[in-house]
């Protein structure tokens, strides 16, 4: 069966063929097994180390074929030139925070959710609808299940996003999730779509705090999803599903 690049960002609308994420064994064996091949980011050395490998640092799919790559990730701009991708350049992801963040976005349904102030012009550009936040970790931040509901661990999103009546969040507590070096990761950077319905964490969702409630909104929302059992949920700039079957 034939491959097409997923239409909008983050949302799947078949089964995911392809996905964008950091070197991570357990997760491409899975992952793997259910016929996905994971393109792999390589190291930023002019990002810090617990980030330097992150997809959502180094990645923004814009719609379509068409994406934003830090010049540095030749594997995956091998792969989306041989696919015929539409690809913007960047040499200006580095740290510090919040400036490493220029491509960390939240491209949801008809919203672009993040800090405007370090976001790249082109991404702004787009025709969608801002919601401007302070946090620069915008799409680590936020797990999105669909094109307006979203799951979050940092109470600035859910705040910003609340006052928009078509956007359903699910506010959850911190500290769950882990990252090298740093006191806690994000939900959004252990977590990605792998189908419409079908969420990937990387890692054991039961081991965290809010797990009944993250539970009960996935189902309530009709969300399935598989994880890596006995395995700390663990940041590692999400999974960025960027090819699907044409059907089915």
């Amino acid at each position: 069966m034939k491959n097409r690049f997923i239409y909008f960002p983050n949302l799947p609308q078949n089964n995911v063929t392809a996905v964008i994420a950091a070197p991570d064994d357990s997760l491409k064996e899975i992952l793997s097994k259910r016929q996905i091949k994971v393109i792999e980011t390589s190291q930023n050395s002019f990002l810090e180390s617990p980030v330097a490998f992150h997809a959502d640092m180094l990645v923004h799919h814009l719609s379509s074929n068409r994406f934003i790559v830090d010049n540095k990730q030749k594997d995956i701009i091998n792969f989306l030139e041989n696919n015929d991708a539409n690809i913007l350049l960047t040499e200006k992801v580095k740290s510090p925070y919040p400036y490493e963040c220029r491509l960390n976005c939240a491209d949801i349904g008809d919203y672009i959710i993040c800090n405007s102030k370090i976001t790249d012009p082109n991404i702004l550009n787009k025709n969608k609808k801002l919601i401007n936040i302070k946090q620069g970790y915008a799409k680590c931040s936020i797990c999105i299940i669909d094109k307006n509901k979203i799951i979050t661990d940092d109470l600035s999103v859910f705040n910003a996003v609340s006052k928009y009546s078509d956007i359903t969040a699910l506010l959850v507590e911190k500290g769950s999730v882990v990252i090298e070096k740093y006191g806690y990761g994000f939900i959004g950077g252990c977590s990605g779509l792998i189908g419409k319905h079908l969420l990937f964490f990387n890692g054991d969702l039961s081991l965290h705090s809010d797990y009944n409630k993250i539970c009960n909104f996935l189902y309530d929302n009709g969300v399935s999803y598989i994880d890596i059992k006995h395995k700390p949920l663990t940041d590692i700039g999400g999974i960025l599903p960027i090819m699907e079957l044409e059907d089915g």
